[in-house]
């Protein structure tokens, strides 16, 4: 029907159309997903911390060796979270405060191995250069202390991380997967754990506290769900925006205390500002 000459240049056409339709559809399903995101991201750290060890309470293997988990809760490391935009990283003298000794039995061992590392950026007053992981992008603004002060356990985004020796990324982070939360937040909000920490302040009238949230002190049900917290819109139509009905009067100052999981807003000006 066609010289030899056309009937080519058809099939490169064709050929052409086919590869970009299922480049486009490849990027569609992993590159806009967002079940898929970025999940599973797992970089190599400068020294190889395992956060099973540290955090889990169960009975581990380390290295060969059968042992329990430290327990060390998240914020203790991840200090401030409760009050800052940002969930910082642990800074050097925080690993100090547990590996001096270690460290100074395993140098006269002459193995000083990953913990020399922390030892001389101690003394150097140098940061450990840990690589990030869990990352929005620059026009996202995401508040830490918001989500946790609502009792919002870190595995509601992080994953198990007490589980894992080395972390990965485990949700995909993207803008459909914050909405669905915030839109049905107790099918996705694990309520704060012992684990967490977010629990362990100091609150001068903790019994008045522990009523209005639900949880009684050294009480941990696993198989809770979240609370949400009694809820009136701002304005109406309420354009995805709501608020907090009551809050129990705040008993430190400075602090925020604790409130039940809300819906989330779902306004453009809440996260991208």
């Amino acid at each position: 029907m066609f010289n030899k000459a056309t009937d080519k240049k058809i099939k490169g056409i064709a050929l052409g159309v086919l590869g970009t339709v299922l480049t486009l559809a490849l990027i569609l399903i992993f590159g806009q997903n967002n079940k898929v995101t970025d999940v599973g991201y797992r970089p190599v750290q400068p020294i190889p911390f395992s956060h099973k060890l540290h955090a889990s309470e169960d009975n581990i293997s380390h290295n060969g060796v059968q042992m329990k988990g430290l327990g060390i809760k998240c914020m203790y490391c991840h200090a401030q979270a409760e009050v800052s935009a940002h969930s910082p990283v642990p800074t050097t003298s925080t690993c100090m405060n547990c590996h001096v000794l270690p460290m100074q039995l395993e140098n006269e061992r002459g193995n000083p191995g990953p913990l020399e590392l922390i030892r001389t950026a101690y003394e150097k007053n140098q940061p450990i250069e840990w690589v990030r992981i869990h990352k929005v992008p620059d026009y996202v603004h995401f508040n830490h202390s918001r989500h946790i002060r609502a009792q919002i356990d870190c595995k509601s985004c992080h994953g198990p991380v007490e589980t894992m020796g080395v972390v990965s990324q485990f949700k995909p982070l993207s803008m459909g997967w914050c909405l669905d939360c915030h839109r049905n937040p107790e099918q996705f909000i694990v309520p704060a754990r012992p684990i967490s920490g977010i629990y362990s302040y100091d609150y001068q009238n903790r019994e008045s506290i522990d009523k209005f949230i639900g949880v009684k002190a050294n009480s941990y049900d696993p198989n809770a769900k979240a609370t949400l917290a009694e809820m009136k819109e701002i304005v109406s139509p309420h354009y995805g925006m709501v608020e907090t009905a009551k809050l129990p009067k705040p008993e430190v100052a400075g602090m925020l205390v604790p409130k039940h999981a809300q819906y989330g807003p779902e306004n453009c000006s809440s996260c991208h500002h």
